[in-house]
């Protein structure tokens, strides 16, 4: 494994667990709060560890380790997102401008997405996972593409509309057309693959 990837997995891990620990120093932790990110950072780390055997790939090829890095950026955001919730109450910046943080968070989560999805294997474990792209590679191609395609589009309907308009309405409403249209639009393109009018 490559020596600078394998310093920034080390990197990301400490202050993934930086994280977690500063979140039970929080004066009123949640403790089911607290199991389920810590449960969810557990599953994270295991797959970290069996990701060629899940993808049935070698640990050298370079779809292993896309799914590596975005496993990271999951590890990273779960360990933030747990220790930001449990410190809520007390940091004065996260109550004073929640709707600005949850849009940020929605605009961080759907550019760091957007730029590895097309790059994501066929796989069932990570990525757009519906009916339809488990079963056709080249639909699954599709939909990750257009996740792809849509980042900075609506990446930038989001910011202007949160910070003129309302930043929760327009985090959640962007998220949802974001995920939304590539799986309706991979939905129509596996319909035409399977009654032979596209190939």
């Amino acid at each position: 494994m490559n020596k600078n990837y394998s310093v920034f997995e080390l990197i990301v891990c400490i202050l993934s667990l930086v994280a977690l620990i500063c979140g039970f120093l929080a004066p009123d932790t949640n403790a089911a709060l607290t199991m389920v990110g810590i449960l969810i950072f557990i599953l994270l780390i295991i797959f970290h560890v069996y990701t060629p055997k899940i993808a049935g790939l070698s640990a050298d090829n370079p779809k292993v380790k896309t799914m590596r890095r975005m496993n990271l950026l999951s590890m990273l955001l779960v360990a933030v997102c747990f220790g930001i919730m449990n410190w809520s109450s007390e940091l004065p910046f996260v109550k004073d401008n929640q709707s600005i943080m949850e849009l940020t968070f929605v605009i961080v989560v759907i550019i760091g997405l957007g730029n590895v999805a097309p790059k994501f294997p066929f796989n069932r474990y990570m990525g757009l996972r519906l009916p339809w792209t488990i079963r056709d590679e080249m639909t699954w191609k599709i939909a990750h593409r257009m996740l792809g395609y849509l980042t900075f589009p609506i990446v930038i309907i989001i910011l202007i509309g949160g910070l003129l308009i309302d930043a929760e309405e327009f985090a959640k409403w962007g998220f949802i057309a974001w995920v939304a249209i590539p799986s309706l639009y991979s939905c129509y393109y596996y319909y035409l693959r399977i009654s032979g009018k596209k190939q």
